[in-house]
């Protein structure tokens, strides 16, 4: 028998072989292997973070499996079979390449790929900080009202999270709206994180979500609106300079309401209040600005406590005119050229300062003598020199002739006067 295993081994084993395959097709025919994407994205488990420590930003939430598996295992595969994790249990505070594990649950079930298969994270050790609350108002109560100090539960939270990020925060803060309240503001506003520009902070934590906010609102009496006179001295001084002058003045708002608790001195006030002066007399450029306005005492302003003032200054503008011979360029060699007339006048007209300050001899009227032989020409002037911010008139006249020959004119001379 032994002899007989020794002799047939080879074709024994090959028959197993032929055999198993044949087993594997018939399989693979009624039940094949398929590998594609798993169509649900599955979350990414970050574990073993060491205490004191916290992943910076905002790392992959989930990964994208494809798998390898026999078409029957796919109609009852479901996410609740899978799991990716990165095993954090080893990493200090830094910056981190993490291979993703992957797990399945269900045999003949291979994970061919993971997309991504290396997550970089940030890791930073947390931190704690204690921040004043602040509220921001928006807006104005209703006229005749007027909005006490807010009053809040908490003076101060914490703020926890990434030291980088915690250094950042200044603040908590919640924005009121008290535009046109006549009524008490009693409710619980969402903190908001910011940095020292004012710009939100996020990815931290606060202890408390919401403080509780009270603003009282009350109605006053003895109040009254008056109208708002800007006050602008220094006109008449920058104006005799002869340069600049004031075009518009605006105030905004243009009516206030003025308190006082003794409505008589209320009665006896004029109908109008007036800003502080505003000197103007060595201004060139126009105003906007914040004003206060000049209340006797004993008197107080409801809401914003001054009023924006906007005074256009503009140069002053006028003409002048100026008279300058022509000046000929480009006449051909040999060449004698004369202009009818000889000198023409142009007109300027600009800010008086600039005109005050030009020299004539600056601007030049030019005839462009190219290409012009013997005979007689209408000629457009060229006006150069003439400053930025000056504009000029056609010149008088608009069109030169010049007569161009070969021979110099005589120059006249004197006639002698007979001596009697």
């Amino acid at each position: 028998m032994l002899n007989w295993i020794r002799e047939n081994f080879g074709p024994l084993i090959l028959s197993f072989i032929l055999a198993v395959t044949a087993w594997v097709a018939a399989v693979s025919q009624e039940d094949p292997l398929i590998e594609q994407l798993f169509p649900e994205p599955i979350p990414i488990n970050y574990n073993g973070l060491q205490e004191g420590l916290t992943i910076v930003g905002a790392p992959p939430e989930t990964a994208q499996v494809t798998l390898r598996a026999p078409e029957s295992v796919w109609r009852n595969l479901n996410s609740q079979n899978l799991s990716i994790s990165a095993d954090l249990s080893s990493f200090d505070a830094g910056i981190h390449r993490v291979e993703l594990d992957r797990e399945v649950d269900r045999r003949a079930t291979q994970v061919t790929s993971i997309d991504p298969a290396v997550v970089t994270l940030t890791i930073e050790a947390l931190s704690t900080k204690r921040v004043d609350v602040r509220v921001q108002t928006r807006g104005d109560v209703a006229s005749g009202y007027r909005a006490e100090e807010p009053q809040l539960d908490l003076e101060q939270v914490t703020v926890s999270g990434p030291a980088s990020v915690v250094s950042k925060v200044t603040a908590a803060e919640v924005i009121v709206d008290l535009n046109g309240r006549q009524r008490p503001i009693d409710a619980d506003f969402t903190l908001r994180l910011v940095d020292a520009q004012d710009d939100p902070v996020t990815g931290l934590q606060i202890d408390t979500d919401t403080i509780h906010v009270t603003i009282g609102v009350t109605k006053l009496e003895n109040l009254a609106s008056k109208l708002v006179i800007p006050v602008v001295v220094g006109q008449d001084e920058l104006e005799s300079k002869g340069y600049y002058r004031i075009t518009r003045v605006n105030v905004s708002p243009s009516q206030v309401a003025v308190f006082s608790p003794d409505p008589a001195a209320l009665e006896a006030l004029p109908a109008f209040v007036q800003t502080v002066p505003i000197d103007v007399s060595q201004e060139t450029r126009s105003l906007d600005r914040r004003v206060d306005l000049d209340l006797p005492t004993g008197f107080s302003l409801i809401g914003e406590q001054n009023v924006r003032v906007q005074i256009e200054i503009e140069p002053i503008e006028t003409s002048i005119t100026v008279t300058r011979r022509v000046e000929l360029q480009n006449l051909g060699f040999g060449l004698y050229a004369y202009p009818s007339p000889e000198s023409i006048n142009l007109i300027l007209t600009g800010p008086a300062i600039d005109l005050d300050g030009l020299k004539p001899e600056d601007i030049h009227i030019v005839l462009d003598m190219q290409g012009l032989s013997l005979g007689s020409f209408q000629i457009d002037p060229q006006v150069l020199g003439v400053p930025e911010g000056i504009t000029w008139e056609p010149p008088t006249p608009s069109v030169i002739e010049v007569t161009v020959t070969a021979v110099a004119r005589p120059t006249p001379t004197a006639v002698p006067t007979p001596t009697p």
